[in-house]
């Protein structure tokens, strides 16, 4: 029910030219107007599957790395129509679940291995069938680096407010890592992470753009959902 390795090949350059939206869970979503992408390619993460309904949005792609997410989550991402990827310690709780979580899933699952954190590395990964660089946030852990792997021309970031002094998620839920470094206002690693895939997606003429409603974000260039389409 879930494959790894040369299976991640089939993604290589599948989206080539073409542009992705990838979506966050900050509480910005509530002031996104996501009628404007409902026929978009969307990658979704960690707990946005509980505003699927709400904003009628349908994710071809979804990511969890992070154990805690995945720990108190899982059955309602299984549960979702997609496909499905899977590193770091969510990976490692998906592998260790064994066939009673794998024969009732919906969802395709692919596992990609953990390698160095992206700031030791210096770059992102440029081949996932080798394994993902980790940042600190799914966005950069899976979502960006698959994205390159993919071929996407241009990234859109929605949802990545990197703001935790009012709520934390769009459904007013608090982040499952309460002990993050984030929950103290420190984004400072974060940022770094998202420079070094700011200067991979550059370096080939690609482009990721912070389509995010406020937020602090501001390493990449930002512009309004309401221009872009």
């Amino acid at each position: 029910m879930w494959k790894r390795g040369e299976a991640l090949k089939r993604f290589k350059d599948i989206h080539k030219g073409e542009r992705c939206f990838i979506i966050g869970t900050g509480p910005s979503l509530n002031k996104t107007n996501f009628s404007l992408i409902k026929d978009e390619i969307i990658f979704g993460v960690n707990t946005l599957y509980t505003g699927l309904e709400k904003f009628k949005l349908q994710c071809k792609y979804y990511a969890v790395s992070d154990y805690m997410v995945w720990e108190n989550h899982y059955q309602h991402i299984l549960n979702l129509d997609t496909i499905l990827f899977l590193s770091s310690g969510a990976a490692d709780l998906y592998l260790r679940s064994g066939r009673h979580i794998g024969d009732r899933q919906k969802a395709e699952v692919y596992i990609i291995h953990e390698l160095e954190r992206i700031w030791t590395a210096g770059d992102i990964s440029k081949d996932i069938t080798r394994g993902v660089y980790l940042g600190e946030t799914i966005i950069i852990d899976i979502c960006l680096q698959v994205a390159y792997y993919m071929g996407f021309d241009k990234v859109y970031l929605l949802g990545c407010d990197c703001d935790y002094s009012g709520l934390h998620r769009f459904d007013g839920s608090i982040t499952d890592n309460i002990g993050g470094r984030g929950v103290l206002d420190d984004w400072s690693d974060i940022f770094y992470g998202y420079e070094i895939c700011k200067r991979a997606f550059e370096a080939d003429g690609r482009e990721i753009i912070n389509a995010t409603v406020g937020g602090k974000l501001e390493v990449f260039k930002r512009e309004r959902l309401e221009d872009i389409v």
